[in-house]
């Protein structure tokens, strides 16, 4: 609604409707904004910037005194880190983990496709297999569901057919909608693993994508508590999903994640 003060028209809102990014004017600015609902200023030589706000996007979950190890089950294979809570989120969305037992591998036109009586997954989860005989048919995959209790693994090749053994879907962080940009991305711990002399390796991962700028290993001389911590700054879209994995680079001897956080916010 417009008011005046002293003869002069004054409005309390400017209105702008969202656009794509314009066409350089030499020697003049612009001032626009775009549907990822953020604020931009172009220069006369076309240079975009991204104009500062306060960003209040973040997310956290966290460990508290937590007893179940990360079944590491083959060296050199990340296992989703699960168990996690969440108490301090703005507009990120947390999802629990889950785990089964693989009970049988089959070949889908190429796909491995695996069997776990009422698994509860859904399609597009992403999930790390563990423990099958055929190395190759472990890793990191999203799925697509089949039935209640079979699951193709969208981002495994088949190998080998009646193997058995184990996955994880991981704890994660949703990026919300019009989320997508810039976050930095801190991990504080306390582990322990299961025996002496043991080397891992944490590292967070956006959907199926080890992040190679965001990973820590370390020794573990004697079985005892010690820090494990990492960080990095991460470049996220929509609906991405942000979660941590460890791997057992010596052996595969167990690891328990006791105290954890993992934060994100956006900058």
């Amino acid at each position: 609604m417009a008011q005046y003060s002293n003869g002069k028209e004054v409005r309390e809102t400017v209105i702008l409707s969202e656009t794509t990014t314009p066409a350089a004017l030499a020697d003049h600015g612009k001032i626009y904004t775009k549907n990822t609902n953020r604020f931009y200023f172009q220069d006369g030589a076309g240079n975009e910037h991204e104009i500062v706000e306060v960003d209040v996007e973040h997310g956290e979950m966290y460990l508290d005194g937590y007893g179940t190890p990360a079944s590491v089950t083959t060296v050199n294979d990340p296992v989703a880190l699960e168990g996690f809570s969440s108490s301090h989120l703005a507009d990120f969305t947390f999802v629990a983990s889950k785990n089964g037992v693989i009970t049988d591998t089959e070949n889908n036109s190429g796909t491995l496709r695996i069997t776990d009586v009422a698994h509860g997954l859904v399609t597009g989860d992403i999930i790390t297999i563990n423990g099958l005989a055929t190395a190759a048919q472990n890793g990191i995959t999203a799925i697509t569901k089949i039935s209640n209790d079979i699951f193709d693994c969208d981002d495994i090749a088949f190998a080998t057919i009646d193997e058995t053994g184990t996955w994880q879907m991981r704890s994660y962080l949703l990026v919300p909608t019009g989320g997508a940009g810039t976050y930095l991305a801190m991990m504080f711990n306390s582990a322990t693993p299961a025996g002496t002399n043991k080397t891992y390796l944490l590292q967070l991962i956006v959907n199926v994508t080890p992040q190679v700028d965001a990973k820590s290993e370390r020794k573990f001389g004697a079985a005892d508590i010690g820090a494990f911590p990492l960080g990095g700054f991460l470049t996220v879209a929509d609906a991405d999903r942000i979660w941590l994995s460890v791997t057992g680079l010596s052996d595969a001897t167990e690891i328990t994640f006791k105290h954890a956080n993992l934060s994100v916010h956006r900058i």
